[in-house]
């Protein structure tokens, strides 16, 4: 099945597609959060991955699904680690 596009050339965002890219920029913030709560409690490291997830979730393509789909697994892995860690202190 071909890709929509608009009068742009871009391709079209369906509804899923949206839907897939907002759950990914709201692990994005859940794991920010994790950091930042680390980064309080004097982990010196979390700052620059917290820097990092940042900058990569802002370099993702939105018209991308699968690009959406990959950085969603891997900032899921990511929370859970996260996840885990807080609730173990």
């Amino acid at each position: 099945m071909a890709a929509e596009h608009s009068t742009t050339g871009r391709p079209t965002w369906l509804v899923n597609d949206v839907v897939a890219y907002d759950a990914m920029r709201e692990l994005s913030g859940s794991v920010q959060a994790h950091l930042l709560d680390r980064e309080r409690n004097g982990d010196r490291g979390a700052r620059a991955e917290l820097l990092e997830i940042r900058r990569a979730t802002l370099a993702v393509d939105g018209f991308d699904r699968a690009a959406v789909d990959a950085f969603s697994a891997q900032l899921q892995r990511r929370d859970t680690e996260l996840g885990q860690n807080a609730d173990g202190r």
